[in-house]
């Protein structure tokens, strides 16, 4: 056998195994779902290991979100007190911090 035909059949073999692989994580995971639909979840499963992949656009966190976590988790020690919160900038700096780790 040459060693193109050999380079060619362990390609055809590590894709054979990387289809059986997500189809058992497929099914394990939601085997609840459709036939249609599981077949969906595994091509974006095996679209992640292709070359030029685009990964999902970063998660950008609001205003009204940090106002949300903020004032759930916080309380005025006055009782007539009004909180001032800058939830834009809190958002900003919180996206700031997590977009300079990657």
């Amino acid at each position: 056998m040459s060693r193109d035909r050999r380079q060619r059949a362990a390609i055809k073999e590590l894709a054979a195994r990387r289809v059986e692989t997500v189809w058992a994580c497929v099914n394990v995971l939601r085997p609840e779902l459709p036939l249609d639909d599981r077949k969906t979840l595994a091509r974006k499963f095996l679209d992640l290991g292709r070359e030029g992949y685009q990964p999902p656009p970063p998660i950008r966190i609001n205003p009204a979100q940090v106002q949300e976590i903020i004032w759930r988790n916080s309380q005025c020690a006055n009782r007539y007190c009004s909180m001032v919160l800058f939830s834009r900038e809190i958002a900003e700096e919180l996206n700031e911090f997590f977009t300079s780790e990657e």
